[in-house]
């Protein structure tokens, strides 16, 4: 084979971020409104993504029905622009470009490497992606922990781990990570714990007459009914091994791996239910195994991050 034979077999292979974008409800929309009112409407809609991807130097692939897919060489520029998605169409919901109408997409995003072949792009990592946007709800934007680990340290500190499925033909499960583009407080470490050492943050845990200093020393407590847990919650709404509290990358984090869901309530924020999801904690606030807060408060346990003083 010849080298330019050679080369041109080598351009049909790149590594590639691939984001679909999808209108939620749509199949709805063209129901109600009929197909003229209804494509005009997703047409401003899909108009509004495209000026994102080509802002974020992203190429558009093609349309697929109501989803759009397209690549981008950096992953963080398809983070970057499936989050400015959200923030234009809601900006343009509430400016009034869709009339009554509330549209809402969904995203997800992977990189990997594709092939190349007459604009359109093929491969495992395509078949990723669109996995990926499928498990997506409404104003979600959603990714996999190999593209997360190719993101900066700014980025993946505004994401958290939402659930993990099989796929077909791989051995491996998939875990799936949303990015937060609508949860301020949840985005970044408060100011005060940016620029703490490893060594300094604790977390207090409190249940009845129980209480579980963490940090380095002790990195993680178990909750559950399960007599084996460090705090046990004698309640039928618990989970044997209902959720676990760790230590991680100078944070600390509530863990949901139960069937009724962890209840979580952070001091000046709204409640919040974990399924099968995790989030970092931050200040005080009480957990509740099963049950919202509040509603059971003998079986509520306590918890406060911070600094011990210095002796």
């Amino acid at each position: 084979m010849n080298e330019a034979g050679l080369t041109t077999i080598m351009r049909e292979f790149a590594q590639l971020a691939i984001l679909f974008a999808d209108v939620s409800g749509s199949t709805r929309l063209y129901e109600r409104l009929g197909d003229s009112r209804a494509k005009k409407i997703v047409d401003r809609c899909l108009g509004l993504l495209r000026r994102e991807v080509e802002r974020y130097k992203g190429r558009i692939v093609k349309h697929i029905g109501d989803e759009l897919m397209c690549t981008f060489e950096d992953p963080q520029l398809a983070a970057l622009a499936s989050t400015a998605m959200q923030h234009a169409l809601r900006d343009a919901a509430a400016g009034g470009l869709f009339g009554e109408e509330q549209l809402a997409i969904r995203v997800g995003f992977h990189f990997g490497i594709v092939i190349l072949d007459r604009g359109d792009v093929f491969g495992d990592a395509v078949n990723t992606a669109a996995r990926v946007v499928a498990q997506a709800k409404q104003h979600q934007v959603l990714t996999t922990r190999e593209t997360l680990a190719l993101l900066p340290p700014e980025v993946q500190s505004g994401t958290r781990f939402l659930d993990r499925f099989p796929v077909r033909g791989k051995q491996q499960e998939l875990e799936i990570y949303e990015v937060l583009w609508d949860v301020t407080d949840l985005t970044a470490a408060p100011p005060e714990l940016q620029e703490l050492e490893r060594g300094d943050l604790r977390l207090q845990l409190s249940y009845q007459d129980r209480r579980i200093d963490l940090g380095p020393g002790r990195p993680s407590a178990s909750l559950g009914r399960g007599r084996d847990n460090d705090i046990v919650v004698q309640d039928n709404q618990s989970s044997r091994f209902h959720a676990k509290v760790e230590f991680r990358k100078s944070r600390f984090y509530l863990v949901d791996q139960s069937l009724n869901g962890t209840y979580l309530r952070i001091d000046g924020d709204d409640e919040v239910c974990l399924r099968h999801e995790e989030i970092p904690l931050k200040g005080e606030g009480m957990i509740s195994l099963g049950r919202p807060v509040g509603s059971a408060p003998h079986l509520q346990i306590a918890f406060t991050v911070g600094i011990p003083p210095r002796s």
